[in-house]
């Protein structure tokens, strides 16, 4: 069923807009991808295939897109370059259904890496500060110098071997030992883009500066990458992923929980919605790291329940943005009095952001939790201290902006609209009804 509700929910956003061309690409590509994770005796692509991991990735790629579209509604209505804007989110959505449904290693590098084109022209395009240049060099310099060492290593093994495909390196590399380097080489390119601590500093600049949809895509799918990248290739090295667990769990948890305690110091909404996510996926780095079946599967659900989560507050954040002109928690105060409707979004988005029950949150980090303590027992203290940071910083950002004295610089703020509320819920209902269906998701 789950597929049937996404493709009429693709007819749904054509109908309701009226904008056939928009959004006819992405009911065929989802379409494409339906065929290739549920029909392949209806198509065969030498070079692409889908299983459960690309194709729940895929769902949120396209979601998550459709929603950017209708977030961005006011381009059109101002006439602020809206086709190329269009085109430039059709060409990530191309990039990224590529990226996950190859089987090959070095177009899947190539597609990886060229995600990043349409994300660097949406900062500069469509930023809001003149920061923004600096932003999207930290992006580039960030991630392109990272993964060139997984491009060496990739044409070594291409040569070695004689080919690229997923299937021909599983079979390689439990039999030579002294592929272990590429392991390290391999793995750093995506601890950048996950992010890991110690390589995250382009990921707070590039969202404060992004335009809203931006943000969404940039929380939403890309940091996804980094994970989809992991649990795609660990499963090559299993006799090599030992050596480096140790490394991996303290990495994931110290360098999250150090992040949190710099969430609780932000006075700027999105930066402290951007480094709860890097905390976020410091568990979901120390959950792949203890390299458990229950961490592996758990680490799917918490980057679809991170995606659609951090994406809906980062909406939010752009909704207080247009009316007040400032993302300073500061002068955001008090919007319980003035938009009460959207406070009730805040609250469900914030206690989905501390993994509380009722969403697929809750159902991602215990299973982490989980697989963290069984590879070290001693970690519970850590742990303790992560959940607890996390509830701290998640109830810091709903009471510091919708408690507290109104700035006397803002007379009345206007509620929420139809469009916004129907974004907020098509955030809010896969969360809620994925944590019924997580045996789906099971591998």
């Amino acid at each position: 069923m789950l597929k049937f509700f996404f493709l009429m929910s693709g007819l749904l956003f054509m109908s309701f807009f009226g904008e056939f061309l928009v959004y006819f690409p992405y009911f065929v590509f989802l379409s494409l991808g339906w065929l290739m994770f549920y029909g392949s005796s209806y198509i065969s692509l030498s070079f692409l295939g889908l299983d459960t991991l690309s194709w729940f990735l895929v769902l949120l790629t396209f979601w998550i897109i459709m929603l950017m579209h209708l977030s961005s509604y006011g381009y059109k209505l101002y006439n602020f370059y809206y086709q190329k804007f269009c085109f430039i989110l059709i060409l990530m959505m191309i990039l990224l259904f590529l990226t996950f449904g190859t089987l090959d290693m070095l177009s899947f590098y190539i597609f990886f890496e060229g995600s990043l084109i349409p994300i660097y022209l949406l900062i500069m395009g469509w930023g809001y500060q003149p920061e923004r240049l600096q932003a999207g060099i930290y992006l580039l310099l960030y991630t392109i110098f990272a993964s060139l060492p997984l491009l060496i290593s990739i044409i070594f093994l291409g040569q070695f071997l004689g080919g690229y495909n997923f299937s021909l390196l599983s079979v390689y590399f439990n039999s030579y030992s002294f592929m272990s380097f590429w392991f390290f080489f391999s793995i750093f390119a995506f601890l950048v883009k996950l992010p890991a601590f110690y390589v995250h500093l382009w990921l707070p600049k590039a969202h404060v500066e992004a335009p809203v949809a931006g943000s969404m895509m940039l929380a939403g799918v890309l940091l996804k990458l980094g994970c989809y990248g992991m649990m795609r290739l660990m499963g090559f090295f299993e006799g090599k992923v030992d050596f480096l667990s140790s490394i991996l769990v303290s990495l994931g948890l110290l360098g999250g929980l150090m992040v949190s305690f710099i969430c609780l110091r932000q006075v700027d909404l999105k930066a402290l919605i951007a480094y709860s996510s890097v905390s976020h996926m410091g568990l979901a780095l120390g959950g792949l790291g203890s390299w458990g079946l229950w961490g592996y599967s758990s680490c799917l659900y918490t980057c679809v329940a991170h995606g659609l989560c951090s994406s809906g507050l980062f909406f939010l954040s752009g909704v207080v943005y247009e009316r007040s002109g400032s993302r300073s928690i500061l002068i955001n105060k008090g919007l319980l009095e003035m938009m009460p409707s959207v406070s009730f979004w805040w609250f469900m988005y914030c206690i989905g952001n501390m993994a509380a029950p009722v969403v697929l949150n809750l159902v991602g980090e215990l299973g982490l939790i989980g697989s963290i303590l069984s590879f070290s027992f001693f970690s519970m203290l850590f742990l303790m201290f992560f959940s607890f940071m996390g509830a701290c910083y998640s109830l810091y950002l709903f009471s510091s902006t919708q408690h507290g004295m109104n700035f006397s610089g803002i007379r009345s703020l206007s509620d929420g609209l139809v469009r916004e509320y129907l974004i907020l819920l098509l955030h809010f209902y896969p969360l809620f009804f994925l944590i019924l269906e997580v045996d789906m998701m099971t591998f």
